[in-house]
């Protein structure tokens, strides 16, 4: 248990105590006149001026000294750290809430943090990396990453986590279980017999199987990705583009509007991450399959806090400010001299 200041500095002004002391030594005392039926027998003395500097009314100035430092002590913010206070404070929280379910709500996760802010990126290990740069640069405090996803296999890993700090927190809060069935139609460009095609799937998931059924296929008279290279090395750039489109080359929901062109990167792996990026349609998370409790427990942990907790409230201003205040009534009592009589 001790004190603390939330502007220490303010008690620089704490020299205004000379004040009243100044004003006690240059005022002097009021003299009653005292009649005296003769002055013949009085000796002649010499004035003292020493006696002019003499501090009149002791306990009137010690209570002005006390109003001054009383009002710098407010001013300066006090505050009584007491082990509940500390445990307050330490129980306010900062944190970073990654949405890899897009749909999920996160309000409540928002609203009961000290700060909050949410984080979305295509890959979760980036936002999760955009949530932990935020949390470093919050004041000390409980700091916590809280992700909201249905964490099924494929979209969620450990490894999207090694980056995170051992002092900040980890939970996982699963948006739903993934178990019923899902369908979706899948568009992209294969290359079938010499040609490019395009066919369109429809993709049924399960949580016991995944199904893949070809709705249609149109041959095009021209694939719609076209890769340039130099002259020399025109030959290797057709043949990765053809070794990627056999893979198949998946289209965004919408369609690919415009064909698109790429330059040679030199070989067909960053060949078809170039042409992924270009048509901006990543592989989402659509298996069937979640991690278990098991797996997600053993990536959460609990927040260890960082550094002395910072006080976070107003302090005990209010009680400073009252004491000084009775004090004043008290110095406007006396000085009226009802205190005296």
């Amino acid at each position: 248990m001790g004190v603390t200041f939330l502007q220490p500095a303010v008690w620089l002004t704490a020299l205004a105590v000379a004040l009243p002391v100044a004003i006690h030594l240059l005022t002097r005392a009021t003299r009653k006149p005292v009649t005296f039926p003769t002055i013949q027998f009085l000796e002649t003395t010499r004035l003292s001026a020493a006696a002019r500097h003499a501090i009149q009314d002791r306990p009137l100035l010690l209570l002005r000294v006390a109003i001054v430092l009383l009002a710098v002590a407010a001013l300066a913010g006090p505050i009584l750290v007491t082990p509940a206070r500390e445990a307050a404070w330490r129980a306010r929280v900062a944190r970073a809430v990654v949405l890899e379910d897009r749909t999920a709500a996160p309000e409540d996760e928002l609203r009961s943090a000290a700060v909050a802010r949410t984080f979305a990126r295509l890959r979760l290990r980036d936002a999760v990396a955009d949530g932990v740069r935020w949390l470093e640069q919050q004041d000390p405090k409980t700091r916590e990453i809280v992700v909201l996803s249905a964490f099924r296999r494929g979209a969620t890993d450990a490894a999207d986590f090694a980056a995170v700090p051992g002092h900040v927190g980890i939970r996982l809060v699963r948006t739903s279980d993934g178990s019923s069935m899902r369908e979706r139609e899948i568009s992209k460009i294969v290359w079938r017999e010499g040609r490019a095609v395009r066919v369109l799937e429809r993709l049924t998931l399960t949580p016991d199987s995944t199904e893949v059924r070809e709705l249609e296929a149109t041959a095009l008279d021209e694939a719609p990705v076209r890769v340039t290279a130099t002259p020399a090395d025109q030959p290797a750039a057709d043949a990765a583009l053809r070794a990627v489109l056999r893979r198949g080359l998946r289209l965004p929901p919408a369609g690919l509007l415009e064909p698109i062109t790429v330059r040679w990167p030199g070989d067909v792996e960053t060949l078809a991450k170039l042409l992924e990026a270009r048509l901006e349609a990543p592989v989402d998370a659509w298996e069937p399959e979640t991690l278990p409790d098991a797996e997600l427990a053993s990536i959460a942990r609990e927040p260890a806090p960082q550094g002395s907790p910072t006080p976070v409230d107003a302090g005990d201003r209010r009680t400073f400010w009252a004491l000084a205040l009775a004090l004043l009534v008290a110095e406007i009592w006396f000085r009226k001299g009802a205190a005296w009589k």
